[in-house]
């Protein structure tokens, strides 16, 4: 660990954030189990009832399809319009068989939540496909109900379709424009704005030490959706990289970073970002390891650069 890096670390707003990399947590998986073992055999039933649906839609068995749900069960699309009873239901889907005769579905779940003993919500993600036309995804839930012994659905909802990428980074937003953190060390300066495409934030970080650049630093952040989390790449001008995992919080972000320096040695941290103004947020880093060496933690105040007199 040179002088030289642990005076960025110290220096930098958001580039502490960039210096000290990516996450070192595991992606979530994608179809989310419960951990109390009292639910376990009603999840493996839930989940064959996903099963039996997929089976018989496939089979454009509207009949049986509809036998998966409560008599009074409903189904409400994303435009609110609802579908009431297992044989209006029976009818929905007799309808789109007719309609697409080769049409199949698969179903990916995400999670599986209990609600007390009787009570369960699924949330996941259908993709429809049929000859000649491209795939179609939709987000829903359900409401499974376990009613005389076995478990049915009782409420179907069909989900706004799926967020782009540029919509799950919408809480970052904020981060576009000009900021500084300066000390007597020296200053970070950053600049973020959006990609071409409006799918990632890209920001470009230059540290200046002894008046004159000390190192600059790239970072693109984006959405990860197969971790379901937004995620950040980095490389600085020396050779090093990283990568970090960005959770929300009711205060501001969790960063979780790992990098790799040029000279091969590691560094790990979790930052925080705390909004305290439009034009201002406190960076705190703490759990900051360099190689074998424990770093004290760091809280800076970084402030969005005003723009220049015309």
């Amino acid at each position: 660990m040179t002088f030289r890096t642990c005076t960025v670390w110290g220096l930098a707003g958001l580039a502490c954030v960039i210096w000290a990399g990516a996450a070192a947590q595991e992606p979530a998986p994608v179809a989310k189990r419960t951990a109390d073992p009292s639910h376990a055999k009603h999840e493996t039933a839930i989940r064959a009832l996903v099963d039996r649906f997929v089976k018989a839609y496939n089979e454009h068995n509207a009949k049986s399809l509809a036998e998966l749900f409560l008599p009074e069960a409903q189904i409400v699309d994303e435009n609110d319009a609802t579908i009431s009873g297992r044989a209006a239901i029976e009818r929905q889907f007799a309808g789109v068989f007719e309609e697409t005769p080769e049409g199949k579905i698969a179903i990916e779940i995400e999670a599986i939540r209990f609600l007390g003993t009787a009570l369960a919500i699924e949330t996941g993600t259908t993709t429809t496909t049929a000859p000649g036309e491209p795939p179609e995804r939709r987000r829903y839930s359900v409401l499974h109900v376990l009613h005389d012994g076995s478990w049915s659905m009782g409420l179907v909802r069909d989900m706004p379709a799926l967020l782009t990428s540029h919509d799950q980074l919408q809480p970052l937003a904020w981060l576009v424009g000009d900021w500084i953190d300066e000390s007597r060390e020296g200053s970070v300066k950053t600049s973020c704005r959006w990609s071409d495409n409006g799918n990632f934030l890209l920001q470009e970080i230059t540290v200046r030490q002894a008046g004159h650049d000390a190192m600059h630093v790239s970072q693109r952040i984006g959405w990860d959706p197969l971790g379901h989390q937004i995620q950040a790449w980095v490389f600085d001008s020396d050779g090093g990289y990283g990568s970090s995992v960005w959770t929300p919080t009711d205060a501001g972000w969790i960063i979780k970073a790992t990098s790799v320096h040029s000279d091969g040695s590691t560094a790990s941290a979790t930052n925080s970002l705390e909004l305290t103004g439009p034009d201002r947020y406190v960076f705190r880093s703490v759990d900051r390891v360099a190689g074998h060496q424990v770093l004290p933690p760091v809280e800076v105040a970084v402030v969005r650069q005003p723009p220049p007199p015309k």
